[in-house]
């Protein structure tokens, strides 16, 4: 690693392909002014994604970051996959295709051959920007980070839509971080020994294990030592092959709210987030992790910002007696003194519903506004 000639040693791009990471590499001297760079190990997962994994490849090792070591867990793929791999097999550590259990075990295996210091997975269909080891590792150069995380650009195979950049940002209060925000997986980097301390990755989830373990994080370190760059860091690709289809997401995702209101004897809150998103969300699932008294506070203001969320949305859809059954459920206690003082105007609205007064409500609302704008 870390040789600015590498572009010229590695095998030859397909043909037509130019550009980042085709023709075009890292220079090595942008490194020059870090001291001490720590070991980056990175984990590629894949199954027969032959028709893009050769990006993967090439964006992980052209960044000429000069302590690397690569990692690729296939699954057994039956396209061209190994052999693409095996055409980098000089710079690559370790490499095995053979059936496994899906991709969180392919990762969990990997972690089991890593000896860095600085962790991260990259899906075989995404890649990473041109210096984005130079942006993380300059950034963990502070001791007490414990992870780096930034942007990254959503975009689809299909190139007549769209594609967006998915930006990372934390919220105010730890409880509504958990609550809200999802980890952007591809362009977040964690200190490995954290990443173990918490555990391997669920393989019970297909879709949202990387979010278990975001959650996870956040309640045993809170979000004190999250270094976010306001840099792209990485290209998520969505196309006809993606295992990210959002019915199967959501349904895991909820469950991972469901399993902590369970485990924190929020029995109520369980009900209603079945009943809201479905009887089938956390099924066979737990979310492993012992939870302390002071863990437990911070569950119930996670689920209770969860519940006041869904409550002031279904107030915007309309769906009333949704609304009122969060609202019954809702223990005000753990929202936070503008979510308390919301939660009572929701409570009045509904009233004003139920008694058939919405003209009320709307000369309510109209008031509070114009008190706004004279303010």
């Amino acid at each position: 690693m870390g040789n600015k000639k590498l572009l010229k040693e590695l095998p030859e791009p397909p043909k037509g392909k130019s550009g980042w990471p085709w023709t075009e590499e890292t220079d090595i001297s942008i490194y020059k002014d870090l001291k001490n760079l720590p070991k980056f190990s990175i984990i590629t997962p894949s199954f027969n994604q032959g028709k893009f994994i050769e990006q993967t490849i090439r964006s992980v090792l052209l960044q000429n970051y000069p302590n690397l070591e690569y990692i690729i867990i296939d699954g057994g793929s039956t396209d061209e996959t190994a052999e693409i791999i095996r055409k980098y097999e000089p710079w690559i550590k370790h490499w095995e295709s053979k059936e496994d259990r899906g991709q969180s075990h392919a990762i969990n295996k990997g972690l089991l051959k890593c000896e860095g210091e600085i962790f991260n997975w990259l899906n075989s269909d995404d890649y990473y920007n041109k210096d984005c080891f130079k942006f993380v590792a300059e950034n963990f150069r502070n001791k007490d980070t414990q992870m780096v995380a930034g942007n990254y650009r959503f975009f689809d195979n299909d190139e007549t839509r769209k594609e967006k950049i998915i930006n990372f940002k934390l919220r105010n209060s730890l409880e509504e971080t958990i609550a809200f925000i999802l980890i952007n997986q591809p362009s977040t980097f964690f200190r490995m020994e954290i990443f173990k301390d918490l555990g391997e990755l669920d393989e019970r989830l297909q879709f949202v294990m990387d979010q278990d373990i975001w959650k996870k994080y956040l309640f045993r370190y809170g979000q004190s030592k999250i270094k976010i760059l306001d840099k792209d860091l990485t290209n998520f690709r969505f196309h006809a092959q993606s295992k990210t289809f959002q019915f199967q997401f959501n349904n895991e995702y909820a469950g991972i709210f469901y399993s902590i209101a369970q485990k924190t004897g929020m029995e109520r809150h369980a009900a209603l987030l079945k009943k809201i998103y479905g009887s089938d969300i956390g099924k066979g699932y737990d979310f492993k992790f012992n939870f302390s008294e002071k863990n437990i506070d911070l569950a119930k203001k996670v689920i209770n910002n969860l519940v006041f969320s869904n409550a002031r949305n279904f107030l915007t859809a309309d769906k009333i007696e949704e609304m009122n059954e969060c609202l019954a459920v809702l223990e005000t206690k753990w929202l936070n003194k503008k979510q308390k003082d919301y939660a009572r105007t929701l409570k009045v609205k509904s009233k004003l519903i139920k008694f058939k007064l919405k003209p009320v409500m709307r000369l309510f609302g109209s008031r509070k506004s114009k008190t706004k704008t004279a303010v």
